[in-house]
């Protein structure tokens, strides 16, 4: 094979559809170098070519005089699914856009007149989409052969390699659905790094995800820029993935935020700063995450630092997940009142804990305002409002269900959880939108 045709077989198959010739032409001349193109300007003939060819791209204009853009994305999307569907629009065709968004499952929209290397970096940040869910494919199908291999390897070992199995496959479907939820590369690679960590650490579903935007939340209060409130909640995200080099042991130890803490558990931040120190974008997130275990006054772990010498994202990441440890933590056998670890917090505050880091945080949850999109506050009944929403299950000690994620927080509501903290003289948390 010449090295022109090695060049061809690597670049991904682009099929383009406009009835303006002139159009077809100038996206040829822009895209030549780096697709395999075909092009059409009627969308029969655009389909009859899909049932014979794999194709991996497909831009089509909207308006067209036999067949629109909506219908050929119908009709495209059930001939070739794993194919990557843009829509080629003016800002007239928003009803038809919404045909194509919801009957063509398309995956964005163009405007036009386009820019033409606004247009080249989509279609690069697409192809790197694209391959990756054909990777991710690829390594799903090992994945299910390797399971079938493992379960006939040692029959001795049976219930383990189930019960290894079905956590794999578990872990699997959050990830294709994570994949599935998230439009760009950086979303897809940060879901699957938090699943990984509650995977490993035993957490629940969307720990990681709460304390993020609750350290989002904390740094817009504290008026930090923009650039610096993502970095932070990339870094809440990502907190806890040094645990993955830690032993079960010591994953079993976990006690985060209250002084009796397992050494080893104490350093998994140097663990997690060397992993994601590893991704060269990510260089920003190390000193955050490998500072999270210091105390103001110059006692913790790994340096020793004290005060303002900490990072203002550590000192917010040690403070929001100590909180959520101390009202929900997964190993915590003295969960907290809202209120009383409020007061834990504070009485350790100018100590272990930066102060104004602290006020912020208790801020963020009684004020609940315009500190972040989506954020999940954790409150005691006292913080409940009429028309909150669940986001989880409020689940008794007893193991029975009182509500269900997703119910809408009424008066009736908040006076049966009252009467349910005086009958048994206890205080419940709840995480509310």
């Amino acid at each position: 094979m010449s090295i022109q045709d090695t060049e061809l077989a690597l670049r991904l198959n682009l099929l383009l559809l406009d009835d303006e010739q002139d159009i077809l032409n100038s996206l040829k001349r822009l895209l030549r170098k780096d697709f395999n193109i075909v092009t059409f300007t009627e969308g029969p003939s655009a389909i009859d070519y899909l049932r014979e060819h794999p194709i991996d791209i497909i831009i089509s204009d909207m308006r067209m005089p036999i067949m629109n853009g909506a219908e050929f994305f119908t009709h495209a999307k059930d001939i070739q699914p794993n194919a990557i569907r843009i829509l080629l629009t003016g800002y007239s065709d928003m009803e038809t856009t919404i045909q194509a968004i919801n009957d063509g499952g398309i995956y964005t929209y163009i405007g036009k007149p386009w820019e033409n290397q606004e247009l080249k970096l989509l279609l690069s940040q697409v192809s790197e989409h694209y391959l990756l869910k054909k990777k991710t494919r690829v390594l799903n199908e090992q994945l299910s052969d390797a399971n079938d291999r493992l379960t006939q390897f040692n029959h001795t070992l049976e219930q383990k390699v189930t019960e290894r199995t079905a956590a794999l496959v578990q872990s699997k479907n959050k990830l294709s659905s994570a994949l599935k939820s998230q439009n760009s590369l950086l979303h897809d690679v940060l879901d699957m790094m938090s699943t990984t960590i509650e995977y490993r650490t035993g957490f629940g579903a969307g720990h990681n995800k709460r304390v993020a935007l609750q350290c989002k939340g904390v740094a817009r209060y504290l008026a930090l820029d923009d650039a610096t409130c993502r970095r932070i909640y990339l870094c809440g995200l990502l907190h806890e993935i040094g645990t993955v080099g830690l032993s079960d042991d010591v994953i079993a130890k976990v006690g985060v935020g209250t002084g009796k803490l397992d050494d080893e558990f104490m350093h998994h931040p140097v663990i997690g700063a060397k992993i994601v120190a590893r991704v060269s974008r990510f260089d920003a997130l190390t000193e955050n995450i490998f500072h999270q275990n210091e105390n103001v006054d110059g006692t913790g772990v790994p340096d020793h630092l004290a005060g303002d010498d900490i990072p203002i994202g550590a000192r917010i990441i040690r403070v929001v997940k100590d909180f959520d440890f101390l009202i929900a933590g997964k190993e915590n056998k003295q969960l907290m009142s809202v209120p009383d670890a409020k007061s834990w917090l504070m009485s350790r505050a100018d100590t272990w804990y930066d102060k104004v880091v602290v006020s912020a945080l208790f801020s963020v949850m009684n004020e609940r305002s315009d500190f972040g999109e989506d954020i999940e506050y954790s409150v005691g009944i006292e913080g409940l409002k009429i028309g909150d929403t669940l986001l989880e299950d409020l689940v008794l000690t007893n193991g029975n269900i009182m509500l269900t994620a997703g119910q809408e927080i009424t008066a009736p509501m908040i006076e049966k959880l009252r009467n349910y903290e005086d009958n048994y003289d206890t205080k419940i948390t709840l995480f509310i939108a």
